[in-house]
């Protein structure tokens, strides 16, 4: 008998659902389990260190306060998304994206991107006497612009064709329960995401060292500016890296709301939501002024306009809302701050947290779903 008998795939006729009691999951194995245990130790040791010494601002640095509780779960969440990366939803993320990669418009996304990027270095006229700050502006700024796009517009179409088609009939049918489908959707959505940061990014540093290389020789490895001598070309590149980092992590709470919305509303109104999402979640802090009837020195003219129900609806605005703000560093980039492991981890445990509630909720409307 084969191991994996096949199920029955017929879905002629009405549409039943299949209830995950019915299916039973493969097992398993132990070597994917020992391989996701190396990968919980490495995040244990990460919130060690970060308990330790990680959360500490350098001395020419942006302050970022004390340690949240928001900054540990960060670390539950992605300890659970590697729990539940099981060898089904790990094939499900692979077909997911290789099926991504066939789509036409990603690529042309992915190709109009890279040219863009590759003459950006002759744009810099625009901003004669500053061109490296206008070279790094023009290129994070290109570049999250582009992958923002991508993230949603494929994040609302990764599950509805799959029911509009009836091909979810023949995925549940098979040993896949709906938590590893959903898991192995958002993983493959991520891997894509990351595959088109990295290409981009690498793409964009490399025009940006050539860029400085040309203008300033080698000596700008070795030499910062006047009001700042640490920052040289090694430092900025670094900044720029961890610039895109962040910039990944806005694509990943992204690409799990537009996933989530697409499972209860229509795609164009899935897609607008996310985008208004995003703008709103850029306005966070302002949102929390507003919701806290005071400015940020104390005073009650944030406010003052606003009637008591008002506060309250802009308090859920801010509380619904992904903190897009966290992962904006342009304000670091200008000033030479360097950006820390506080402020990027800080940034990507908060959209871990968003990540994690969305996924729970989407896991909940899913998994309750008459197809």
């Amino acid at each position: 008998m084969a191991a994996n008998p096949s199920l029955p795939t017929n879905i002629g006729g009405a549409p039943r659902r299949a209830p995950s009691s019915e299916t039973q999951t493969l097992p398993i194995p132990a070597a994917w389990r020992a391989g996701q245990a190396v990968v919980l130790l490495l995040i244990v040791a990460f919130a060690i260190y970060y308990h330790l010494v990680g959360w500490q601002t350098p001395p020419n640095g942006t302050e970022q306060g004390p340690r949240a509780v928001t900054d540990y779960i960060g670390f539950v969440v992605l300890a659970g998304l590697t729990w539940f990366a099981t060898p089904t939803a790990g094939t499900i993320a692979v077909t997911s994206f290789t099926e991504a990669l066939r789509r036409r418009w990603v690529i042309g996304f992915l190709g109009f991107s890279i040219v863009v990027l590759l003459f950006s270095g002759s744009l810099t006229f625009v901003q004669l006497g500053e061109e490296q700050r206008f070279l790094q502006d023009f290129g994070t700024g290109f570049i999250i612009a582009m992958t923002v796009l991508i993230s949603i517009f494929l994040g609302v179409t990764l599950v509805p064709p799959e029911i509009e088609r009836r091909t979810i009939f023949t995925i549940l049918s098979k040993p896949v329960n709906r938590l590893e489908y959903l898991v192995g959707k958002f993983l493959g959505l991520c891997l894509t995401l990351l595959v088109c940061m990295v290409v981009l990014g690498v793409v964009f540093l490399t025009v940006y060292v050539v860029f400085n290389i040309q203008k300033n020789g080698t000596i700008a490895w070795t030499t910062g500016t006047a009001s700042a001598p640490y920052a040289t070309l090694g430092f900025q590149t670094m900044q720029l890296f961890k610039a895109l980092v962040l910039n990944y992590g806005q694509l990943v709470v992204l690409g799990a709301l537009s996933m989530l919305l697409s499972l209860v509303v229509t795609p164009i109104t899935a897609i607008t939501f996310s985008f208004l999402a995003y703008f709103g979640g850029q306005m966070s802090s302002y949102w929390s002024t507003l919701g806290a009837g005071s400015d940020p020195h104390g005073h009650e003219e944030g406010a003052r306009n606003l009637s008591g129900p008002m506060q309250n609806m802009v308090k859920v605005l801010y509380y619904a809302l992904p903190r897009m703000d966290h992962f904006d560093v342009r304000q670091s980039m200008v000033t030479d701050n360097t950006i820390s492991i506080a402020q990027v981890w800080k940034a990507w445990s908060s959209g871990l947290v968003y990540v994690g509630v969305l996924m729970v909720i989407g896991y909940l409307v899913f998994s309750d779903r008459e197809f």
